[in-house]
């Protein structure tokens, strides 16, 4: 059994270092960017294959399909 943490991140270069360090015992990140316009995808890329990076277009609220987009990536 392995363990999947899911993030969906939008504009988060602030914190996503943080974050992702915090969740490196887990067995693999599934990182959905809501098209970032900062430097989120890049800090994240620097985590190397731990990190699984998907997008989608971008929406500041919550949708329900990001739930839905990283259960099938999982």
């Amino acid at each position: 059994m392995s363990i999947s943490a899911f993030l969906t991140v939008y504009n988060e270069e602030k914190r996503i270092e943080a974050v992702l360090t915090s969740l490196l015992w887990c067995d693999e990140i599934i990182l959905l960017d809501k098209k970032s316009a900062d430097r989120t995808v890049e800090l994240a890329r620097e985590f190397g294959n731990k990190v699984k990076i998907f997008f989608m277009d971008n929406e500041l609220a919550y949708n329900a399909d990001e739930l839905d987009y990283l259960m099938e990536h999982c």
